[in-house]
């Protein structure tokens, strides 16, 4: 599937990393439900729209029952956690981000540890004077008002350095584009998922009338809710 109506966040990627590499690192948030398409405009961007060539670190926040301390420093650098003391790898990455342009990406933080989020304040409200760009992406209707992540959205609510970027669902326009010359009602697809790039991809790749990769990524979505919220849920449903 193409990547729709997201020139205005390749645009606000491109700025952001435009000004890291001047030596003034930026930490941008990108929010969008589950499907939005956050990872395949990150992979985008890196790939095809950076103003420089940086280095990239990739890493990302798991679901687990048990969380893994700083997970996504696993992913990028492991030898930056050979330190035992938070003390001694919180500058250790800093250090990693002043040393040359680097882009950082943390996908899924709404999933992050306590020790990760403590690693982004850090990183958030020193970034500016850094060639350094972090991107962080998270399911923004998965943030209730106690969510832990709140408070490191609000804590870089007033830098200058923080910037978010909410992704929309896709237009009906969209979606038509997508379905091309095929027998589906575009209209009708529209509607059936509101937009979501991923249930849209996924209903024209397979040949049902809803596919089992969808039907598992809303029951998994609908597991994680209170039993209250899943009591309303299927009522409504």
């Amino acid at each position: 599937m193409g990547l729709l109506e997201r020139d205005g966040p390749l645009l606000a990627l491109r700025q952001a990393a435009a000004q890291a590499v001047a030596g003034e690192g930026r930490v941008v948030f990108i929010g969008g439900e589950a499907g939005a398409g956050k990872t395949a405009l990150i992979e985008h961007f890196t790939r095809e729209a950076l103003p420089a060539a940086p280095r990239v670190l990739w890493g990302a926040c798991d679901p687990l029952f048990t969380p893994r301390p700083l997970g996504p420093l696993h992913d990028m650098a492991p030898a930056l956690l050979q330190a035992t003391e938070r003390t001694d790898i919180f500058p250790a990455v800093l250090r990693e981000l002043q040393v040359r342009p680097t882009v950082m990406v943390f996908e899924d933080v709404h999933w992050a540890d306590e020790a990760t989020l403590d690693l982004l304040r850090y990183l958030g409200r020193r970034i500016g004077r850094t060639p350094g760009l972090l991107v962080l992406t998270f399911r923004d209707d998965e943030l209730g008002p106690r969510h832990p992540l709140r408070l490191l959205l609000g804590d870089l609510a007033s830098s200058v350095s923080a910037r978010r970027i909410a992704l929309q669902p896709l237009s009906e326009a969209a979606v038509r584009q997508l379905v091309g010359d095929r027998g589906i009602d575009a209209a009708a697809l529209h509607r059936q998922t509101g937009g979501n790039p991923f249930f849209v991809s996924e209903v024209l790749a397979g040949t049902e009338q809803m596919p089992p990769t969808v039907r598992d990524a809303v029951l998994a979505r609908v597991a994680r809710l209170s039993p209250a919220a899943r009591a309303v849920l299927e009522a409504a449903a």
